[in-house]
């Protein structure tokens, strides 16, 4: 209770250290309304920034904007937009009234599309202020907001499985209106519920980093708050057409926004969607539809705000299955699809992914006085989630790409190879027999018991979730702001499986066939729940696995900032509270004291603090710093050994530890722009849970590392050069090292129950993190003229490592290894264990983008946006960019592994066109 205390007087401090920097305030106010100055249609969503007030707004709806309390005399006003060129104004500023500049106009330079290669990079200006920047408060909020790098790797290297110096998604926060929408389970933001619906959610405000925000406490990888409130979008409709190639082949999206209305009210609304019967891979189709409808209410001279938003995308989809080299090879496709096959002349998915997230968004902004705005708000949705995948039960594994069926397998029988080499050419077994699962079932009705030999089950993660957050913002005086945010999150997840479909059989008997095997005659082992033993079940019943998890997220957050003319600085802390419990439906067999009711209630109190510093080199050189230290809670996935059939966790249970520095020279001057930037961040007592089929043991193996550190550390590089107002070159890249950084605890158990807790050091140290290239660069093109654009970019990607298996670097492994020279040297046990310890890194890649658009405006003046873009043209024959070890070690005869791999998408093409009116 001490340490509870101990933090909660440190937040305290923050606020009365705030409370204590304030100032008396001035009655002086600016306003202004900003429209397109060929449409003369209101423009919302531009940022305003009064540069020597060091004050920064947002357009509304109606374009119009509003400074309070700012400082009269002299006063330079900047505008910038992603589709609107740049505004810089001189103005002057009368003390103790109301100055009302009246309308400014900006001209729209290009159309910019999060969602492809359809915009160019937002066209700053800078060149009215002075090159030394000399005789002004330097101002950082533009430039800042403007990041090189943040704006263009995002999507360039998305191709490549890039993730923000390597950080889990997790790291990165999103709210929407002011309200946390990470999932409480597994710690992300859940994209697809947004799916389709790209025209609502361009407004917002992005975080870089582990920087200040006025939303929340923020974290490493940024944070991003979704502004959808009816009155912030600009009034018209827009109407936008898709075409590609990719996992779809059709986009469509219609929204309309009444915009804030005279009487105070102001609607949205949209509805899109995706499709293709079959995407560019095999097997894979897409079926989408997406809809949001919002309203907002503004009272009280805009005191008041009240706006409720409800939004959603169900979604059915085919996947892509990962293969092996042979495979690929033997049916000459980069792009081979393991997961489908014919059916009655068509082609079926085994694995499908139906997904449906309703949200509802209820949120309140009062504005008691010039200085303070607090924003509360409060949601809840249901995100229901399944994915399909083939069971079998006393059955061959009707996977086609099994190693069994590969040639390789008969290895010695040159005659057998060739034979299972035609097979795979002639597309016999290349893809699911389905004929052959109904036939083996049906011969079972007829024969035998009636149970399932073959059938397909749907694996559901259910998530109801309801958060509440509040926070205030208010600006002491022009140099020192204070932010402070309450948040609450309940998330009760379901997880369980259910029978899709039986494929003919008469039932399915609701045993472990993998303890069936083992603990042959023991009829309570082999029992799924010992409450219904003997179960039968048909399609649509639950059966296999079935829990729950409560979990309890709570925080409380505060932070200051403060800023003059040489230096900004901020510093905040934040205390939170974290519960997880898991609850089960069923008395498993294997764990019948632990698997079934609420199991024990894990807590973790944690405590965040960062800090960061400008110093203002100029007006167009800046120095920044930030560091940080977080805590951060275990997610299920890791702590849980084998959450399917018990309450056991990880013998050590811990709030993971991260440490976080980074260094950075921004600049600014005419034509030039940019960011050069270096980070170090430590990560400690984290966990990592692997699951694979054991050979060896015929079952399938949960490990669990524990105690596991890691570090990644990094050069960022994003540059621009603008010769002139239609021409624009970029260069921006990272080298980076993320890797392993000791031998952590691994402890293994099996979900046929003949493995418990089994526990050994895995030897992990210097092993490179996968699945992430570590290097990666673009150099871009852009053109800009009669608004006709132009972009082509080269990217390149490398040093992207396969994921370290931990059972091929058990220690147990490795003690009677011994190194040349040594006694008891043993060659061939050698060669074994470099082979196996060795971690292979794949080659790298090239692409190439292009994109090519023009925005029309008609009599009428409204507009068509028309583009296109063709990626990956350098790439032909695709790339490997990812996968995982497999197999088990055995140093005097190793055996075969397999890598499963991925492939990027060949040419990839994106036709867009869009009306607005």
């Amino acid at each position: 209770m001490q340490r509870l205390y101990r933090l909660i007087a440190i937040v305290c401090t923050l606020i009365s250290l705030s409370l204590l920097s304030a100032q008396a305030q001035s009655g002086t106010s600016l306003r202004g309304v900003v429209k397109d100055s060929y449409t003369e249609n209101a423009v919302g969503g531009v940022v305003v920034t009064l540069l020597r007030s060091n004050q920064q707004t947002t357009t509304g709806s109606d374009g119009s904007f509003v400074f309070y309390n700012v400082e009269a005399g002299q006063d330079k006003l900047m505008l910038t937009s992603a589709i609107y060129a740049t505004v810089e104004q001189d103005v002057v500023i009368s003390g103790n009234r109301l100055n009302d500049l009246g309308t400014i106009l900006m001209v729209q330079s290009a159309m910019r599309d999060n969602a492809q290669f359809a915009g160019i990079v937002d066209n700053i200006d800078l060149d009215q202020i002075d090159d030394e920047g000399q005789g002004q408060s330097a101002n950082t909020m533009v430039i800042f907001s403007n990041d090189v790098y943040l704006q263009n790797a995002g999507f360039q290297f998305s191709q490549f499985r890039h993730r923000t110096r390597g950080y889990d998604s997790q790291y990165e926060q999103r709210y929407i209106n002011g309200i946390n929408f990470n999932e409480g389970v597994r710690g992300v933001f859940n994209y697809s519920s947004i799916g389709a619906l790209n025209d609502m959610t361009r407004n917002g405000n992005r975080i870089n980093y582990m920087g200040a925000s006025p939303f929340s406490f923020g974290d490493i990888g940024g944070s991003e708050n979704i502004n959808m409130r009816p009155a912030n979008y600009t009034r018209g409709g827009k109407f936008t057409v898709s075409g590609t190639n990719r996992n779809y082949y059709l986009r469509s999206i219609l929204s309309y926004n009444t915009g804030l209305m005279d009487n105070g009210w102001a609607f949205s609304g949209a509805i899109g969607g995706r499709y293709s019967h079959e995407g560019a891979i095999e097997g894979v189709f897409y079926k989408n539809i997406s809809y949001m409808l919002g309203l907002e209410k503004v009272w009280d001279n805009g005191r008041h705000s009240l706006s409720f938003v409800t939004f959603g995308s169900p979604v059915e989809r085919g996947q892509q299955g990962s293969s092996v080299d042979e495979a690929l090879k033997l049916v000459c496709n980069n792009l081979y699809n393991p997961n489908w096959g014919w059916q009655d002349g068509k082609k079926r998915n085994a694995r499908v992914v139906k997904s449906w997230d309703p949200t509802v968004i209820l949120s309140h902004v009062w504005k008691p006085d010039f200085q303070t705005t607090l924003t509360t708000g409060i949601a809840a949705h249901y995100n229901r989630y399944g994915r399909s995948a083939l069971n079998w039960y006393n059955g061959s594994d009707p996977r086609p790409d099994y190693y069994r069926y590969l040639p390789s397998y008969f290895e010695g029988a040159s005659e057998v190879q060739q034979y299972y080499e035609y097979l795979w050419r002639s597309t016999k077994i290349s893809q699911i027999d389905w004929d052959h699962l109904y036939e083996v079932n049906h011969l079972n009705n007829l024969h035998g018991d009636g149970s399932a030999v073959y059938m397909v089950e749907e694996r559901r993660s259910d998530l109801a979730e309801i958060a509440f957050n509040s926070t205030i913002n208010t600006q002491f005086s022009r140099e020192v702001s204070f932010d402070a945010g309450l948040e609450f999150k309940y998330s009760q997840s379901k997880q369980f499986k259910t029978v899709d479909d039986l494929l003919g059989a008469e039932y399915l008997a609701d045993n472990d066939k993998y303890a069936e095997r083992d603990f042959a005659g023991n009829h309570e082992v082999v029992q799924n729940d010992l409450n219904k033993p003997g179960r039968r079940v048909w399609e649509g019943d639950v059966f296999g696995y079935d829990y729950r998890y409560h979990i309890y997220n709570v925080g409380l957050w505060a932070q200051n900032q403060h800023k003059y003319d040489k230096i900004d600085f901020y510093y905040g802390a934040k205390l939170a509270l974290n519960t997880i419990q898991r609850e089960g439906m069923m008395k498993n067999g294997r764990y019948p004291e632990n698997s079934f009711g609420k199991g024990e209630l894990h807590a973790f109190l944690n405590f965040d603090a960062k800090a960061g510093v400008v110093y203002k080199i100029n007006g167009r050189h800046f120095i920044t710093a930030n560091v940080s230290y977080l805590n951060r809670p275990q997610m299920e996935r890791e702590m849980y050994i084998s959450p399917d059939i018990t309450d056991e966790v990880a013998p050590v249970i811990k709030s993971k530890q991260i440490a976080n520095i980074d260094l950075n020279y921004i600049f600014s001057v005419p034509k030039f722009k940019g960011r050069i930037s270096a980070f170090y961040t430590g990560f400690w007592d984290d966990m990592k849970k692997v699951a694979y089929y054991h050979d060896s043991e015929r079952t399938f193996i949960l490990h669990t590392l524990y105690g596991m550190n890691k570090v990644h550390r990094g050069l960022e590089l994003g540059l621009e050069y603008r010769p002139t107002d239609a021409l624009t070159f970029e260069l921006i890249g990272t080298t980076a090292q993320y890797y392993y950084s000791n031998d952590p605890m691994g402890v293994i158990n099996s979900t046929n129950g003949r493995i418990k807790n089994q526990e050994e050091k895995v030897y992990m140290k210097n092993i490179y993190v996968g699945g992430v290239p570590q290097m990666l660069g673009t150099f871009g093109i852009g053109y800009f003229y009669d608004y006709w654009f132009f972009n082509l970019n080269f990217n390149g990607f490398g040093y992207n490592h396969i994921d370290a298996a931990p059972i091929r670097r058990l220690a147990s492994n490795y003690t009677n290894v011994t190194p040349p020279g040594m006694p008891g040297h043993n060659p061939k046990q050698y060669d074994a264990f470099v082979q196996t310890t060795t971690q292979e890194r794949f080659d790298g890649g090239f692409t190439m983008d292009l994109s090519i658009g023009k925005i029309l405006y008609l009599k009428n003046r409204d507009r068509i946006n028309f583009n296109f873009s063709v990626s990956n043209l350098l790439n032909n024959k695709n790339v490997r960019i990812g996968g995982f070890e497999q197999g088990r070690i055995n140093l005097d005869y190793p055996e075969r592994f397999t890598n499963k791999h991925y492939y990027m998408q060949g040419i990839n093409f994106f036709l867009n066109a869009s009306y607005n009116w």
